[in-house]
């Protein structure tokens, strides 16, 4: 009785919210506790081959040879247990609680033991008296070592456990709130709902991990809730700063990638009112105030309308670590961010392990805090060798935006059905926001960014980006407006403070923006920059008139020579080979750039298997030019309400496939007897194959 009223004073000392449950609980009984009846094997046997009970003990006498892990019954998940424990030379044991199954397997809490001969020299949340995984103990510990008994202590209390080590507090945590999050979502139990919350039978594990163990003195105080739990906890889970935009990647190649982030305010948009209809003819008003308010319903502020997603101060920090590898895990320094760059913050990995998926964990926290606020969890995945010879899928999507999404407000359809693919990496081909489209028009960087942070806010849309390597190419409408080129202006935004939005505030950054990275043996890819080096489109076609400029030109024929793949892929923002329609004036497959676009089908036709993929275009197409028999494909708008632009019956001579609707491309690399084939398909909206094309072509 001694024992159990010292547990009842401590833990009303500790929070006057909590008594006492019933005494008479045969779970109160120190005696149950160490006879064989009490305990069962993980398969529902009795507990009598390779553990022993007498003189009042449990001891592990077969470790990893007998039945294994021991279980209690249905126990009261709020409660305070003492124990005894003394662990042979080198061995490793745990005892775990709120115990429960998930799916197949029995998980909880663990409170670790181990043989720590060699004195730790830094936290680690496997060492002795820890949270298992979750959070690391005092390096100050009493721990007694191997072959002498130490005393734990557990106190599990609604969202708040505790442990203690030889009568000192050793680690505590609460179980809910942004830090809880982050321990989480770098640990193994990642992804278990509910994981260490207090649920009505929970139980106790004794667990065999390969080493001789002896439990004794068990003292079980069941506890019970009276009040409501106090809200410290949780009161972070709505503090700035919030990663509402997640993270996105890009660049990624065999060791490196550039991770992108934001700060913001909330963790959500905002569900605000609708902009005004207004005209477009910002170059007839007058400043910049003017050209925000004349969208905004009267006494409404821009932070407050539909899809808002303010941005805020913080610092952010970023851990990544091979798949099922957390123990590998490697975090960059905290990093602020500032409302200059719009509260965004970027870091560039190397060192990375080539065809290896990486988990990327985010964590925000107030400038100069110390406190987490809020936690994503998502991943990557890097190139293999050039040297490897391995399956791939990839995914091709363009033409995207907030006001035209096809899934309310949860975004995008199509990305659910990119994710049942799991791609390897997906590119996205331009325009993937319309600043010169309305609600609202973006006359000014403020609305730019604002556009930005609004669609990727979106659930399905955030998501995806968040956990899938993607490679952004921009084009017109997400540089400045339609069809524009350097030293236009767009109400009061030039052309070239929306390249420096897009190239290294809004996204991952690299100079310049065009690449190739081998995917393997027998993929390379080629992301071409379709903005930065063109001339006008006024300019007189000839030989001086380009889109890609005399550098990148050069680059991408000599890489191209170079290069050993056997397939050869080429996405660009505009169609090289099309058709496209009469009206448009800036790609290569218009008679306002032909000289180049000429000079650059012939190049390629020189190889085999080169494909090149597009975006821009509202309609899906599969093309073949006449004159060199160079395939494109371009792979439509992502949302249902933008597909348009083409005849549905319009089919002309180049087309071997048209289709006047959204939906995206597939690529999918196979190897039969060591050869590599690809095959590419369109798809709707619901991931639905449309199309098949066979590379490569029988001749």
């Amino acid at each position: 009785m001694h024992v159990r009223m010292a547990g009842l004073v401590w833990l009303l000392a500790l929070s006057n919210t909590w008594i006492k449950a019933d005494e008479n609980a045969a779970s109160d009984d120190p005696a149950r506790w160490v006879q064989p009846e009490f305990w069962k094997t993980l398969d529902d046997k009795p507990a009598t081959s390779s553990w022993e009970f007498s003189d009042n003990e449990i001891r592990l006498i077969q470790p990893r040879g007998g039945q294994g892990s021991l279980l209690s019954p249905p126990l009261p998940p709020n409660f305070e247990l003492t124990f005894k424990y003394k662990i042979g030379p080198g061995a490793n044991s745990g005892l775990k609680y709120r115990v429960r199954q998930f799916g197949n397997r029995w998980l909880g809490v663990e409170y670790q033991m181990i043989d720590e001969t060699i004195p730790l020299t830094k936290l680690h949340k496997g060492s002795t008296a820890s949270i298992y995984d979750l959070v690391a103990p005092s390096l100050d510990k009493p721990l007694k070592p191997a072959g002498m008994w130490n005393e734990a202590r557990i106190v599990a209390v609604g969202q708040r456990i505790t442990h203690f080590l030889n009568g000192t507090q050793v680690a505590t945590t609460s179980v809910v709130g942004a830090p809880w999050e982050s321990s989480m979502a770098m640990s193994k139990f990642f992804g278990l709902e509910g994981f260490a919350q207090p649920q009505d039978g929970d139980r106790i594990m004794l667990t065999d991990h390969g080493g001789q163990t002896v439990f004794k003195d068990f003292h079980f105080v069941a506890v019970e809730k009276t009040e409501p739990e106090n809200q410290t906890d949780t009161q972070n889970a709505v503090s700035a700063p919030q990663l509402g935009n997640a993270m996105r990647n890009g660049w990624a190649d065999q060791s490196s990638i550039v991770i992108w982030t934001r700060t913001t305010k909330n963790a959500n948009m905002v569900n605000g009112p609708q902009f005004k209809t207004v005209p477009d003819k910002a170059g007839t008003w007058g400043d910049e105030s003017e050209l925000l308010t004349r969208q905004l319903p009267e006494g409404v502020e821009l932070n407050e309308m539909l899809g808002a997603c303010p941005g805020a101060a913080g610092e952010v920090r970023l851990t990544y670590f091979p798949e099922k590898k957390h123990n590998a895990a490697e975090s960059t320094a905290w990093t602020a961010t500032h409302a200059d760059s719009d509260f965004t913050a970027q870091f560039k990995l190397e060192d990375l392990q080539a065809g290896t998926k990486y988990v990327a964990v985010l964590e925000a926290r107030p400038v100069g805090g110390q406190e987490i606020t809020a936690v994503v969890r998502g991943g990557f995945e890097t190139a293999p060798k050039a040297s490897d010879s391995r399956d791939l899928t990839f995914c091709v999507t363009t033409c995207h935006d907030f006001d035209r999404r096809d899934d309310g407000l949860l975004g995008h359809k199509i990305y659910p059905s990119m994710t049942a693919l799991e791609p390897d990496f997906v590119v996205h081909a331009g325009d993937i926001e319309y600043y010169d489209k309305a609600h609202p028009w973006a006359w000014t960087k403020e609305l730019m960014r604002f556009k930005w942070a609004r669609i990727f806010a979106m659930p399905r849309n955030r998501e995806f980006y968040a956990n899938h390597t993607t490679y952004f190419i921009k084009d017109d409408h997400d540089t400045l407006k339609n069809d524009c080129w350097a030293g236009q202006t767009y109400g009061a935004v030039t052309f070239e403070e929306g390249v420096q939005l897009f190239n290294e505030e809004q996204f991952p950054s690299r100079s310049p923006r065009y690449h190739t990275i081998s995917w393997g043996k027998d993929v390379q890819i080629w992301l071409l920059e379709g903005r930065d080096y063109r001339s006008p489109n006024s300019m007189p076609d000839g030989p001086d008139k380009t889109i890609l400029g005399k550098e990148q030109k050069a680059w991408l024929f000599d890489t191209l020579r170079k290069s050993s793949a056997k397939f050869k892929l080429i996405f660009s923002p505009t169609p090289i080979v099309g058709p496209d329609r009469n009206n448009k004036h800036d790609n290569h497959a218009n008679e306002n750039f032909v000289y180049e676009g000429d000079e650059i089908r012939d190049f390629f036709s020189n190889f085999d298997d080169l494909i090149v993929f597009c975006g821009d275009r509202h309609w899906q197409y599969a093309s073949v030019d006449e004159t060199t028999g160079l395939w494109e494909f371009g792979c439509g708008p992502g949302s249902e309400k933008h597909q348009l632009g083409w005849k549905e019956g319009d089919v002309r001579p180049v087309h071997r496939f048209l289709r006047v609707k959204a939906g995206f491309l597939s690529g999918k690399l196979e190897y039969t007897d060591d050869q590599p084939n690809l095959t590419l398909q369109h798809r709707d909206v619901y991931g639905q194959p449309v199309s098949e094309f066979h590379f490569p072509i029988e001749k």
